[in-house]
């Protein structure tokens, strides 16, 4: 099984021994989906600004992918951005792109070494082009992959 240098410290005892349990069990599928919402709302309900709700998203997002990495989950799909998220607020969406733009500038390396293939669904060229060219280059980075494949679905309905 591949090794992964991905670290979660705050995984508890409780979570390593139900992934070790799942593991046992042979119960583990093959695709998982998982719609990211309530961001936003979380922070505001926090008292902070939408913006830090979705970064804590991205934390969430790198245990998920870790989780089922190691699980053997071979495809996971991030419904990460709706085609309805392009009517937020102008300050959302730009927050949102430079938060995709970070996120896989950060992460590219890693996907890479924990052979994780990047693909996208979506209507992606409606992003701008900086982000289009990163969105390749990360794809184009990890094209030879094959433990798992974390699908985006950005621009999609």
């Amino acid at each position: 099984m591949t090794t992964f240098d991905i670290t979660n410290s705050k995984q508890s005892e409780e979570d390593k021994a139900l992934q070790e349990a799942l593991k046992a069990s042979g119960a583990i599928p093959e695709h998982i989906a998982v719609i990211m919402d309530g961001n936003g709302r979380w922070a505001q309900q926090k008292g902070g600004l939408r913006i830090l709700g979705h970064r804590n998203g991205v934390a969430s997002v790198r245990d998920i992918t870790e989780s089922c990495a190691q699980l053997g989950v071979k495809h996971l799909t991030l419904y990460a951005f709706s085609t309805e998220n392009w009517g937020r607020p102008e300050e959302e969406v730009n927050g949102l792109m430079k938060l995709l733009v970070a996120t896989l500038e950060s992460e590219a390396e890693t996907l890479r070494r924990n052979n994780i293939r990047l693909v996208t669904i979506g209507q992606c060229d409606r992003f701008p082009a900086d982000i289009q060219k990163k969105l390749d280059e990360v794809k184009a980075l990890t094209a030879d992959n094959t433990h798992m494949v974390l699908c985006l679905a950005l621009s999609y309905s």
